[in-house]
């Protein structure tokens, strides 16, 4: 008789794994700022996982070139004269088409000054931070309150009443919805608690303020 043989089983052929780390998904700056809008805390949570200050730059870029293209320049067009003296060294008649030139970049400088100094602040009062995450969380919250300010400001522009009281009430509603942005931002993004984010995001404001106010219009 013949002997059958018995063949051994066949091993199974593991599957390769992907031991690719999974990449994050960054969130589109739009979302983040309709986020911003709807719920704060979410858009300023999504930037803690986030390194380097990319968002926070696009965010300032946009703030400041679109309300060039919406405010400085139709009033450099227009020819019209800053509502009160600026230090900025050049003739009335001149300012708005000066400013229209460097709004961009001073913009950028203040970013970059609010984010230091709240950066710095932190550092000296004992907390963690990251320089990247303060300029992130002010750069989104510079730019979340601006469409709603351009429609105002444009408006006024075409009606010839860009100026006091007007913009003290507009610009003032806008300046404390940064600052409660500012706030979120500290506490969701770098575990400062409330009454030290809001103190912060108040300094951060008038940071602003000090460094704007006596150059542009």
């Amino acid at each position: 008789m013949g002997t059958c043989r018995v063949r051994p089983p066949r091993r199974a052929t593991a599957l390769p794994v992907d031991r690719t780390p999974a990449r994050r998904v960054r969130p589109g700056l739009a979302r983040l700022w309709w986020q911003g809008v709807t719920h704060p805390r979410r858009a300023m949570r999504a930037l803690r996982e986030l390194h380097g200050a990319g968002p926070g730059l696009r965010a300032v870029l946009i703030r400041f070139t679109v309300t060039d293209a919406l405010e400085t320049l139709p009033l450099a067009l227009l020819g019209r004269l800053p509502f009160r003296p600026t230090r900025l060294p050049v003739p009335a008649e001149r300012h708005y088409p000066v400013q229209s030139v460097l709004l961009p970049a001073y913009g950028l400088a203040v970013w970059l000054l609010m984010g230091s100094a709240g950066h710095l602040t932190l550092r000296l009062a004992g907390r963690t931070s990251r320089l990247d995450a303060v300029l992130n969380v002010v750069g989104l919250g510079m730019l979340v309150p601006m469409p709603p300010l351009w429609a105002a400001d444009v408006a006024l522009v075409a009606a010839d009443r860009f100026r006091l009281p007007e913009l003290g009430v507009t610009h003032l509603v806008a300046e404390l919805w940064e600052v409660a942005l500012f706030a979120v931002g500290l506490r969701e993004v770098l575990d400062v608690p409330a009454r030290p984010a809001l103190v912060l995001g108040l300094g951060l404001g008038g940071v602003y303020v000090a460094a704007v106010s006596p150059v542009l219009r």
